[in-house]
C-alpha cells in the first residue's frame, strides 16, 4: 500500500459512519477500503458516507468495492453515499451509470442529509 493512502472512520450515530479516504483508490489500496467497509458492516453499519474528497484517482477495483458495499447497505435498509467534488472521478461514475447505485454528493453535509432522512445528531460537528 502507498504511503499517501489513508482511511479514517467516524461513527456518527444510529448505525451510520463516515469513511474518509485519501490518496489513490486502486488495485493496490482498494482492499484496505474493502476491509474497513466489511468491518463496520459486521459491527452493524446500515448507513455509510464514503468521503472521496482527498482521493485523486479511482480505478475499477475501487468502484467495485463501493458498489458491493452499497448493495450490502441497501439490503439492510440503509444507504451508501459518495462525497466527491473531483469532476474527473464523478464523471467516471456517471458515464458508467454507476451513479444510480452510488449517489454522488459534492459536500459531506449534503451526503449526510441524503441518508434517507435519518436524523444523525453528530452530523453538525462534521
Amino acid at each position: 500500500m502507498r504511503d499517501d493512502f489513508a482511511i479514517t472512520t467516524a461513527y456518527i450515530g444510529r448505525n451510520a459512519h463516515v469513511v474518509t479516504v485519501a490518496g489513490e483508490l486502486d488495485v493496490a489500496t482498494a482492499p484496505a477500503l474493502r476491509n474497513e467497509l466489511d468491518r463496520i458492516s459486521a459491527e452493524g453499519a446500515t448507513d455509510t458516507v464514503v468521503d472521496l474528497l482527498a482521493v485523486s484517482f479511482v480505478d475499477s477495483v475501487g468502484l467495485g468495492i463501493l458498489i458491493a458495499a452499497s448493495k450490502r447497505m441497501k439490503a439492510r435498509g440503509g444507504a451508501l453515499r459518495i462525497v466527491c467534488d473531483d469532476r474527473r472521478i464523478a464523471r467516471i461514475i456517471e458515464v458508467t451509470g454507476l451513479d444510480r447505485v452510488l449517489p454522488i454528493h459534492t459536500t459531506l453535509r449534503e451526503a449526510l442529509e441524503d441518508l434517507g432522512g435519518h436524523v444523525i445528531p453528530k452530523a453538525e460537528a462534521l
